[in-house]
């Protein structure tokens, strides 16, 4: 049974989640669809599908699917457990209720979401938004944190592609440090920080990869990681789930020409990327702007990074968006 505890000494939460002690450990391998509970013809080896998309993007409920979406086997929070009050002493626990879910994002076995076609790759952003706006809606959540893990080394256990969710009853920690400063910004200053970050990257342009109508692609001036890539809307807005679907499909893209660029710079590298959005609780807000972050895992947290909670980062940003502007695969 799950349970959320916060440390009065850090004000982190730890979720404590034993029922994930049975997945399987490491990275579990299928050299093809046999075996693979995420390729088609093996649905019946996960738990019953909650969403599922064909290959025009309608929803379905059985069928050719292109993108499909369910229950995590292993979940770090469940759906299931009753409501429990949280308690308010020293020790603040709540009880684990969440829910994690499992985005596959294709049938194909091998193929990464750099090599969908666009439209496909629109499908399984559009797949995050359905299912932020569709568990915004249950009081007992207050957010919900999109994210992918590629790789062994970023905490892939299946090759077949795959995104998820976990939406909790807390904030997540990061994501309640940017409201906290945002809105400190915006007191004093009158606009949102991540607007006044755009002008300022725009202007001086040297931590710039790319630029759309809709987007800025930058290395962050203050990267933890090594070719840490954001990808932030022009337009203010706080709810990812709020987006449009041209704002959808503009940020599929931006995310596979990210991959693209990453892939060919640095063989291919192990990634996480996440997305930062606002709490479910809210309306749209001045001072929060919602973005995605890509973090190759090219380098381990080490000593200090655990026992300063601040980072070492060997690839300045100006240097990392100058490399990353010029690389692409070979056509």
């Amino acid at each position: 049974m799950s349970e959320f505890r916060r440390d009065p000494l850090s004000d982190h939460w730890v979720i404590i989640a034993p029922d994930r002690e049975s997945r399987p450990r490491g990275s579990v391998r299928h050299p093809s669809a046999d075996g693979c509970p995420f390729c088609p013809g093996h649905e019946a080896d996960t738990p019953p599908q909650v969403a599922a998309y064909a290959a025009d993007g309608r929803l379905i409920t059985r069928g050719r699917w292109q993108v499909r979406v369910v229950p995590n086997k292993y979940p770090a929070v469940q759906d299931t457990l009753p409501a429990r009050a949280a308690t308010r002493d020293f020790f603040e626990t709540r009880h684990g209720i969440g829910v994690h879910e499992v985005i596959i994002d294709c049938p194909d076995h091998w193929a990464s979401l750099r090599q969908l076609s666009a439209h496909q790759a629109a499908l399984v952003f559009r797949a995050y938004r359905d299912r932020l706006v569709h568990w915004r809606e249950d009081p007992r959540l207050a957010y919900g944190q999109i994210f992918k893990n590629s790789g062994p080394g970023a905490g892939a256990t299946l090759d077949h592609p795959h995104s998820q969710l976990i939406a909790t009853p807390v904030v997540p920690t990061q994501v309640t440090s940017e409201l906290v400063l945002s809105r400190r910004f915006f007191r004093r200053q009158g606009r949102c920080a991540f607007c006044v970050m755009l002008e300022r990257e725009l202007a001086a342009g040297i931590r710039v990869v790319a630029e759309t109508d809709q987007f800025v692609v930058i290395c962050p001036f203050a990267s933890q990681f090594a070719y840490e890539t954001w990808i932030v809307p022009k337009r203010h807005g706080s709810h990812f789930e709020f987006a449009e679907d041209g704002q959808i499909e503009g940020l599929a893209v931006q995310t596979q020409n990210v991959l693209r660029r990453l892939e060919c710079l640095l063989n291919d590298p192990e990634f996480n990327y996440l997305i930062h959005t606002a709490p479910f609780r809210s309306q749209q807000l001045p001072h929060y702007h919602w973005h995605l972050e890509v973090f190759p895992r090219l380098a381990h947290i080490a000593g200090f990074e655990w026992s300063a909670g601040d980072y070492i980062n060997s690839v300045a940003p100006e240097q990392a968006a100058e490399q990353l502007r010029n690389a692409w695969p070979a056509t």
